[in-house]
């Protein structure tokens, strides 16, 4: 009787008209902030309710490394050092309220340790309206190294797990253990074979570097209107005759569009353009930045991405493409210090982007239906 019972809810629910809940109001809104090597800092995290109602801010998960403190009294009343209390917030008091009416907390990173490529680490945190009881989704608060940077490939000593995507028989870069002009420790990729379409000379299937899976976390969403950054040079080619469209970057998210998967996409342009020379590349991660939104459909044309779809795609990140495959003929392609880097003010995640978008029924919004289309 119970089976049929379940079987009964699953078959009433087949439009999902009854989903997992999903919080829009409040928001815990999510930040980032550059930490200095054995240097406490000071992290401001910000909530946000339709109604400015006054929210309780908590805790919810601790960073993986370093310490997380509240911050002191004398910080607080006079904004002196020591900034943190003695002893740091432990796993077992979260959820933990923060008492300072500032919203504020201290990270201190682990001592005496180099600062990492890209993050410390990250933790997590909710926003409570007092008023209603209701608690909001967790948002993140990336702890990014002293270059601002949240994520990052030097390629110091090998690949650092990139990997080439599209070519027949490459499927890791070369790492070059040596310095050529502005690259130094790099990898390149070559292209193994030309799939050319012979009514338009174009190839039919272009080679990538693809990050690698430490990149894809989803703290990755505090770099909002921050910056992609690489140096790229060619090791080979004629740059006279390139191929169409030249998608240079790409930024991926598989669960996306309501599952069915949102792709963006930044093509060279009058203002964005390479000629296989040694050339530093900085695109910013918003709208308005020219990056546009792949209808996943040739028979649809391209169009500029939403400020939500760029949000959504950045806090579900699965893949980042970085375009090898220029030329109408074979090249090679180096690239170093790939970074994505943190805005210099927070918070610039959108609010409403992270209240969500409506999904295939009107009374359903998340973050992870921006980009679908409502019939």
């Amino acid at each position: 009787m119970r089976l049929l019972w379940a079987l009964g809810v699953v078959r009433a629910d087949i439009d999902n008209v009854f989903p997992e809940e999903y919080v829009t109001n409040p928001v815990a809104r999510h930040v980032a902030y550059s930490v200095p090597a054995n240097t406490p800092t000071v992290c401001t995290l910000y909530g946000f309710e339709n109604s400015n109602n006054v929210l309780t801010f908590y805790i919810q998960t601790l960073p993986a490394s370093g310490k997380l403190y509240e911050t002191s009294q004398n910080y607080r009343s006079s904004g002196t050092d020591p900034k943190n209390t003695p002893n740091p917030i432990e796993e077992h008091q979260l959820p933990f309220e923060i008492t300072d009416s500032g919203h504020r907390v201290v990270y201190a990173p682990p001592d005496n340790v180099f600062p990492p490529e890209g993050r410390w680490a990250s933790f997590t945190y909710v926003v409570k309206d007092p008023s209603t009881g209701v608690v909001s989704e967790p948002g993140f608060c990336g702890l990014a190294n002293p270059e601002q940077n949240i994520a990052e490939s030097s390629f110091v000593s090998g690949p650092d797990g990139w990997e080439i995507l599209g070519n027949v028989n490459q499927v890791e870069p070369v790492h070059q253990p040596y310095g050529w002009g502005l690259l130094n420790r790099y990898v390149y990729g070559t292209d193994d074979v030309q799939y050319i379409d012979f009514k338009t000379g174009y190839d039919r299937k272009k080679w990538y570097f693809v990050a690698p899976q430490s990149w894809y976390l989803p703290d990755i969403a505090s770099a909002y209107d921050g910056q992609l950054r690489f140096t790229v040079k060619s090791t080979y080619g004629d740059f006279s005759y390139l191929n169409d469209p030249l998608d240079w970057v790409s930024l991926e998210c598989d669960k996306c569009n309501n599952g069915n998967g949102l792709r963006i996409i930044r093509f060279t342009d009058n203002l964005l353009k390479w000629d296989g020379n040694e050339q530093q590349v900085s695109l910013t991660l918003a709208a308005g930045q020219l990056w546009k939104f792949d209808p996943l459909n040739t028979a649809l044309p391209y169009r500029d991405a939403t400020e939500c779809e760029i949000a959504a795609v950045l806090s579900g990140l699965t893949r980042l493409k970085i375009l090898g495959d220029f030329t109408q003929a074979g090249e090679g392609v180096a690239i170093d210090d790939v970074t994505i880097a943190i805005a210099p003010t927070m918070p610039r995640f959108p609010a409403p982007c992270q209240q969500g978008c409506p999904c295939h029924h009107a009374n359903i919004q998340r973050l992870s239906c921006c980009g679908t289309t409502i019939a």
